[in-house]
């Protein structure tokens, strides 16, 4: 069986058990957070599915996929919202490092077209370069709960990553770095979850 659905189910059988996972915790603690992020795995989970299933029906990736990048750049949206209640209260500046980061992350996404058009890849850009800022600004505060912005960085790093190693493979029917670099973008999402479950446990 072509890898890329292998890899592509995996993700969607581990996003789906991250929406069940919030949405039990939503009615559990009522927390904002918890919606939050029910809604950026489950944009993410349809762009997933959308994609796995063009592969398994047509047998080629497609050339053209709006709505799963959509769905991913509406899930980094959600998480920017995350990012953004988390740092409420603080007071936002420029700082060189995480500005240095977010540029870069911006520019390249933009220079490389990641996503089918530059319209949809400055779409991608905002919220991902966004979630690295705060991230690292939070990290360089040196704010509570340091292990999720380090988390939300690593998600940053592989998703962009994720793209660059792409471009260099050529046979995606065998597992290889692309694979393995989407699989540890998957867990660390999931390690999201967890590290802000944590957090509500202990509001």
């Amino acid at each position: 069986m072509n890898f890329e659905i292998i890899d592509n189910l995996f993700q969607v059988t581990v996003l789906a058990c991250a929406v069940l996972v919030a949405v039990v915790h939503l009615f559990r603690h009522k927390d904002r957070r918890c919606l939050i992020l029910a809604l950026a795995y489950a944009c993410f989970f349809m762009g997933t599915l959308y994609y796995v299933l063009h592969l398994a029906i047509t047998g080629d990736t497609p050339r053209v996929f709006y709505v799963a990048e959509i769905s991913w750049i509406a899930s980094w949206f959600f998480f920017l919202s995350l990012q953004i209640m988390r740092t409420e209260g603080m007071k936002l500046c420029v700082l060189p490092v995480p500005a240095v980061c977010a540029g870069l992350i911006a520019a390249s996404i933009l220079i490389f077209r990641f996503m089918a058009s530059y319209l949809v890849s400055g779409l991608f850009a905002v919220p991902v370069s966004a979630v690295a800022y705060l991230s690292l600004f939070r990290l360089q505060r040196g704010t509570a709960h340091w292990r999720t912005d380090v988390c939300f960085a690593v998600c940053t790093a592989l998703q962009v990553g994720l793209f660059f190693v792409s471009a260099f493979m050529e046979d995606f029917t065998r597992f290889n770095l692309y694979f393995a670099v989407d699989i540890m973008l998957t867990l660390s999402l999931v390690a999201l979850l967890i590290l802000n479950l944590r957090e509500v446990a202990e509001k």
